[in-house]
């Protein structure tokens, strides 16, 4: 059996950058499409110690925005299509990339996805799943469920 495995974000309250990174992960995406914005978002788990609030503190906000930048830079997903300028220009952009994440947003809250990790199959919130496991660990949750 084939599944189609898909990764929405939903930004946690309690991580004033979060959202940001939310809103550059949809710009990415659709200006450049969905390989590079998983990328973006692997560079982010990859580099997230640059952008906690330790690191941070009361940076303000193009100080962060340019934290992200610098993600999406290691990330390579800049191009002439997308540079480093338009990203800062269009990270907080209504159309581009604020209106996309909070509609990302509210799709995981409509699912009942209010920390993370959470899991999603036939439009039902699964209970109990962990995001580190393998193929066969989730295949082991999946049999035992009646999914697969």
């Amino acid at each position: 059996d084939e599944f189609d495995i898909s990764v929405h974000l939903t930004s946690l309250a309690f991580h004033p950058q979060a959202f940001t990174a939310q809103c550059a992960a949809n710009l990415i995406g659709g200006m450049i499409g969905k390989e590079a914005r998983e990328r973006f978002q692997d560079t982010c788990f990859e580099q997230q110690e640059n952008y906690m609030n330790a690191a941070l503190g009361d940076a303000r906000k193009s100080d962060v925005d340019a934290v992200f930048a610098s993600i999406a830079e290691n990330a390579g997903v800049f191009s002439n299509k997308l540079t480093k300028k338009i990203f800062l220009e269009k990270l907080h952009d209504w159309e581009a990339a604020v209106k996309p994440a909070y509609t990302e947003h509210k799709e995981a809250l409509a699912y009942e996805v209010y920390g993370t990790p959470k899991h999603v199959i036939e439009e039902e919130l699964l209970q109990e799943t962990e995001s580190a496991w393998n193929a066969d660990a989730w295949a082991r949750f999946l049999k035992k469920n009646g999914k697969l």
